[in-house]
């Protein structure tokens, strides 16, 4: 399996050294790996939901994908455990009946904490998405020790609409860190405390890509990922895009391409489980939805 960065990337940033881009705004080389899950709308997993919305690794690699009927009504949210120990497309099996949680609103993505405000672990989901369905509230979801789904509550942030969130325990020198997404600003936000309070604006003009559609985020120690997705002005032969920053915005990698298949295949999300990336597929037109190994 590939990692995110080259070697050389890894010492050159490690070490201080700016890497530029070596690719034009527009190129793109295939960043689209194996299929770790193919979930048809047959699926028990998606209790009759079409759309595949935000996704996210939690305890011990479990996945947490929401489930949204069309317009981003109705969502539910399902679990994912692995069976076995390698990663490939027979490794998943879904965890009983998915979960009908109607605050989860849009679900436009997840964030996962181990000990969310010292009380054990956590999923944090966006309500609302870029445009269509702006929220500024968060639903979270309490996990039980076995990882299994329990109570909810809302949260409302104070920087207003958000579409992506991500956690990382290891960021801030293993104090813990929040990211959010809203248009083009980053906020970030220590890993202590509530979230009703406390964001700061990092960037307000993050590197884009033309008209396409933000989606859900990752992070890790040092770095951000931000997901933009086809939509209906996208031309059928165009991409779906990852960009890398770091912690203050700055540009790592951009321009990292998901080919959108004739505008099949729309990104909705990105995780990572130890140094293996994944990315979520909403797929169109009554396809499978997928959830692909991210390479780099």
């Amino acid at each position: 399996m590939k990692k995110l960065l080259s070697v050389a990337s890894v010492l050159a940033l490690s070490t201080g050294i700016a890497i530029a881009s070596t690719t034009s705004a527009y190129a793109a080389t295939n960043r689209s790996g194996a299929e770790q899950l193919n979930i048809p709308d047959s699926s028990a997993c998606k209790a009759g939901r079409t759309v595949l919305q935000g996704m996210v690794a939690g305890p011990g690699g479990q996945l947490y994908i929401v489930f949204t009927k069309a317009a981003g009504a109705e969502p539910v949210l399902s679990r994912w455990l692995r069976d076995g120990s390698t990663w490939d497309g027979a490794s998943w099996i879904c965890a009983g009946a998915p979960t009908s949680i109607p605050t989860l609103g849009h679900g436009n993505d997840l964030a996962y904490n181990a000990n969310y405000l010292s009380q054990g672990p956590a999923l944090i989901a966006t309500q609302g998405s870029q445009s269509a369905y702006p929220s500024d509230k968060v639903t979270i979801v309490r996990l039980n020790a076995d990882g299994s789904i329990g109570t909810s509550a809302e949260v409302r942030l104070p920087v207003g609409n958000i579409s992506g969130l991500c956690y990382s325990s290891t960021a801030a020198g293993g104090a813990g860190k929040y990211a959010a997404r809203r248009l083009g600003s980053l906020w970030t936000h220590p890993g202590s405390g509530a979230l009703t309070s406390g964001w700061t604006l990092v960037k307000s003009n993050l590197t884009s890509h033309d008209n396409r559609s933000d989606q859900g985020i990752d992070c890790s120690e040092n770095y951000i990922w931000n997901t933009k997705s086809i939509n209906d002005s996208t031309p059928a032969t165009g991409w779906n895009w990852v960009y890398q920053y770091n912690w203050s915005g700055g540009d790592v990698e951009s321009d990292i391409g998901v080919p959108g298949n004739n505008l099949t295949d729309e990104i909705e999300d990105i995780t990572h489980v130890g140094s293996e990336f994944f990315v979520a597929i909403n797929r169109n037109g009554g396809s499978a939805d997928s959830v692909k190994v991210f390479t780099e």
